[in-house]
């Protein structure tokens, strides 16, 4: 199963923290599981490849002051937590409702869990389906539209970052964690028809910085659409529709734990033409 949760957290004092988003959520996940299961959260800690969750920046009100981030007491902060394997969800879940009413540390500021987001109806951002939903589910769509929330980039070719979603690149993020975590494959030949039968149509993107303590990185954050090619056979195009639902869950590109390649599948809405255009047929990407 694929789950995707909310975890809202309430500020006890006000505290100044560094801007290192990402890298607080991560280390704020860990800390919860460290208290509920050292053992577990060790062995989170030192997987190596694909881990078995996401995790978005942490969000909410944070007002810069000089090279830091203040955050207010009572005010809240959150987290989106995406989580690929049942049983690092379930220990997840266990550590989080032990964790209720303990404070927590984020560097100096203390914070304690509000609620938990887990339904549906609670937040867009919360889901649960399953990888043969996604694969029964998936649709046959030649247009892919994309929108990644948090800066994102690709490791290819001992470049440091490529900061484009080319498709080889980016279903070539998916396809691995879809391998790793799915019981159901896909034909790895579906690669090379990302490279060659799918092109960018469209794309509205700007680079941001991340901050992950003694180092940044930088990524693109806005919108893509991707158009596959009539040539490419019927299964490979819901092959890779599903890597683009499954995008929600895994995100794209590098350190999808520390808060970057936050990315949802959009889609196509009727909508009156912006400031940008003059075609009153022009059709704005939403998201689902």
């Amino acid at each position: 199963m694929l789950y995707s949760v909310i975890v809202n957290f309430k500020a006890q004092a006000d505290a100044v923290v560094s801007p290192t988003l990402g890298y607080h959520a991560y280390a704020l996940f860990l800390d919860i599981l460290r208290q509920s299961n050292e053992t577990m959260a060790q062995k989170v800690h030192d997987l190596k490849g694909q881990k078995p969750f996401t995790l978005s920046p942490l969000q909410g009100r944070l007002r810069r002051e000089k090279a830091n981030m203040k955050m207010t007491k009572d005010e809240i902060y959150w987290i989106r937590m995406a989580f690929l394997a049942d049983d690092i969800f379930s220990y997840y879940l266990d550590a989080l409702l032990k964790a209720s009413g303990r404070n927590l540390r984020l560097e100096k500021a203390v914070l304690q869990i509000d609620s938990i987001l887990t339904a549906p109806g609670m937040s867009p951002l919360c889901r649960c389906e399953d990888f043969e939903s996604i694969v029964s589910q998936g649709s046959a769509e030649r247009q892919v539209h994309l929108r990644f929330f948090s800066p994102t980039a690709f490791r290819s070719g001992g470049r440091r970052n490529v900061l484009f979603p080319e498709p080889r690149l980016l279903f070539g993020s998916l396809l691995p964690k879809w391998q790793s975590f799915s019981p159901i494959k896909l034909d790895s030949d579906i690669l090379t028809m990302a490279d060659k039968g799918t092109r960018i149509a469209r794309y509205r993107l700007g680079t941001r910085i991340l901050h992950f303590g003694s180092y940044q990185e930088i990524g693109f954050e806005g919108s893509c659409s991707i158009e596959i090619a009539d040539e490419v056979p019927e299964q490979t195009v819901r092959s890779l529709n599903a890597l683009a639902d499954f995008a929600f869950y895994c995100g794209s590109g590098a350190k999808t734990a520390m808060g970057m390649g936050q990315t949802r599948r959009m889609k196509y809405t009727r909508a009156p033409p912006d400031r940008t255009t003059s075609n009153a047929d022009e059709k704005r990407i939403e998201p689902y």
